[in-house]
């Protein structure tokens, strides 16, 4: 995780194969290079992996409910449906709506022939008032009230016709509205994912709007952590950071920083930080719910050296280390640690990069001690 040094292996002799051609008073050591770099230094914070893309889901319109589909941690495909309530009194509503706009579709059937036939013999009227006073028997008078009345006739028959036609618009409407609010006692998933949350049990009332479910899609997560507000404020969008999974010590996924949002309890001056991953392998690493630690960049880097926390000795309030010559003894080193860094321990004096580190065999030694390494 860390490049601030490299192995050097030592030449160990396998238990029970050391030969005459070493010495007993030589010791078999493991070591490494101490070597100085930059280093950012971060802070941990634990979450919980959640659904980036997530959401309730809910009735729109009300009513008991009488099927429960599926339950929390079941996988669902969109439009599946999740849930069932007591639909008896919308489906009504519907039948009734639909029976409604069947008989005003009839009335304006009857509506339309009804008026037609009065055209039509207002039409008739006028050719034979026409007849008459060719004949002279009528006058011209006559001719223009037949005429008056085929134009009323026609008016009437538009008007009646139009008026029926806005009834049935109006039917059609309400017939719609009940045979969605029917189908609305079905309730269905709106996409692919998980079920986290079940809200209800069989028998409740749901009324309109109040979640039965909540649903996330696994392939897009996130991770959600609580920082102080001065983390966050320092911490820009996008910026990298590191996830560690619960039970996976030694498993670091790459994430960016997806949003911060000042926290509902403003008085604890904490901020919601959101963790997004942008490679698929990241996402296949984690799963819904599971905790996790976000390691922040905080502060600015500086030059380090780390060494394992193996290659410690502890004598009472003192921490020591052996470091090995060039002419093959080691010496104690009394030294000064720092900050922790998972498995690896900051060293702020008392070592020096290019110094080797004795990490395994350390315990039986002494100063002065001839070590071999190769």
């Amino acid at each position: 995780m860390f490049a601030f040094f490299y192995l050097i292996r030592g030449a160990f002799f396998a238990k029970g194969e050391e030969t005459s051609e070493t010495s007993n008073s030589i010791k078999n050591v493991k070591t490494i290079v101490a070597t100085e770099s930059d280093f950012q230094p971060t802070r941990d914070f634990s979450g919980f992996v959640s659904g980036a893309k997530q959401a309730d889901v809910s009735p729109k319109a009300g009513g008991y409910v009488t099927k429960l589909l599926k339950e929390e941690g079941d996988v669902v495909r969109a439009g599946e449906v999740l849930a069932v309530l007591d639909g008896s009194e919308l489906a009504a509503m519907d039948q009734s709506a639909l029976m409604t706009l069947d008989a005003i579709k009839k009335t304006v059937r009857d509506t339309k022939d009804f008026y037609d036939q009065k055209v039509d013999e207002a039409e008739a009227s006028l050719k034979k008032t026409k007849e008459s006073y060719s004949n002279s028997d009528v006058t011209k008078k006559d001719v223009k009230i037949a005429e008056e009345g085929l134009d009323s006739a026609k008016k009437m028959r538009d008007l009646q016709n139009s008026g029926a036609k806005a009834n049935e618009a109006a039917a059609q409407g309400g017939e719609l509205v009940a045979h969605i609010a029917a189908k609305n006692a079905t309730i269905t998933a709106p996409f692919s994912g998980v079920i986290t949350r079940k809200y209800f049990s069989v028998g409740s009332f749901a009324a309109p709007g109040t979640p039965l479910y909540a649903i996330a899609s696994p392939t897009e997560l996130e991770v959600s952590v609580s920082v102080p507000s001065s983390v966050a404020g320092n911490s820009s969008k996008n910026i990298s950071v590191s996830v560690y999974p619960e039970g996976q010590k030694n498993l670091s996924l790459s994430g960016y920083v997806f949003s911060t949002a000042q926290s509902v309890g403003t008085a604890t001056q904490k901020s919601i930080m959101r963790i997004r991953f942008s490679a698929a392998e990241n996402i296949r690493a984690l799963s819904l719910g599971q905790y996790a630690t976000v390691a922040v960049p905080v502060g600015s880097s500086r030059a380090v050296i780390l060494i394992p926390e193996e290659a410690i000795l502890r004598e009472y309030d003192d921490t020591f280390v052996f470091s090995l010559k060039a002419d093959g003894t080691v010496t104690k080193n009394k030294i000064t640690l720092g900050d922790s860094f998972g498995e690896l321990r900051e060293v702020l004096s008392g070592i020096t990069a290019g110094e080797k580190i004795i990490i395994e065999g350390q315990y039986f030694l002494l100063d002065g001690d001839v070590v071999s390494d190769e």
